[in-house]
């Protein structure tokens, strides 16, 4: 008996400590002690605050304990440049925030202005334009064509730093190396294309004349003058 009186003098204590306890907590929440106040951000260097911040901003005065991390993760995600998003509350009144963000492959030139692409062809905002990418520049070609695999050749393998710029022409993608030759890479294989060039040497043919280098064609190079209408010799 002396036992089971102590057993049930602790549960009672137990339920009077929880219901202090629950009393307490609604005092602070009414008085606002759990509303979000601090938002730490980790990762969003390249990405617009402005952009950021809205989501952010409409969550400021909610309390923190009701707040859903799935929906705030959710709607950072939706913001162009962002690829995933990771949210964890910091109580009393904190959320921390993670941000990973898109990969730019290249840039994209079509005489209007330029916009950075990921591998995917997404665009991007103009906090992530750099030198460092090449300039990919429509001159008359076909962009729907040549584009998907120019990013998708730059994110696999990583377009060689020979190459200065990649023009978008008719016979489709043309690379302008660092000394001025033209390497026509056509539409599809860039990566197998621009090392058969490499490998072959078809930077020294432009000191014996020819501007222009056809690589289409398996296993061998076209050399050319630029412009020219000859057929040029194989190398």
């Amino acid at each position: 008996m002396r036992r089971r009186g102590g057993l049930l003098a602790a549960f009672a204590g137990a339920l009077v400590l929880a219901a202090v306890l629950i009393i307490l907590y609604r005092f602070l929440e009414h008085r606002g002690e759990f509303d979000l106040r601090r938002i730490s951000v980790w990762g969003c260097r390249r990405v617009d605050s402005t952009s950021v911040a809205p989501a952010l901003v409409a969550r400021l005065g909610r309390p923190v304990t009701g707040m859903s991390t799935d929906s705030l993760e959710a709607d950072l995600e939706a913001v162009s440049g962002i690829d995933s998003a990771e949210v964890w509350l910091v109580f009393p009144d904190g959320v921390g925030v993670e941000l990973k963000l898109l990969e730019p492959v290249l840039v994209l030139s079509d005489g209007i202005g330029e916009v950075a692409l990921t591998g995917g062809c997404e665009p991007l905002p103009p906090t992530f334009l750099s030198d460092t990418l090449t300039r990919v520049v429509m001159a008359g070609g076909d962009r729907e064509a040549v584009l998907p695999g120019l990013a998708a050749w730059a994110e696999a393998d990583g377009i060689p730093g020979d190459v200065e710029l990649i023009l978008v022409e008719p016979d489709g993608a043309v690379a302008v190396v660092s000394d001025g030759m033209r390497v026509i890479l056509g539409y599809s294989d860039f990566g197998r294309r621009m090392d058969l060039f490499l490998a072959a040497g078809g930077r020294g043919a432009l000191r014996d004349g020819w501007a222009e280098a056809d690589a289409r064609f398996d296993g061998q190079l076209i050399l050319r003058e630029y412009p020219s209408l000859t057929e040029g010799v194989s190398l």
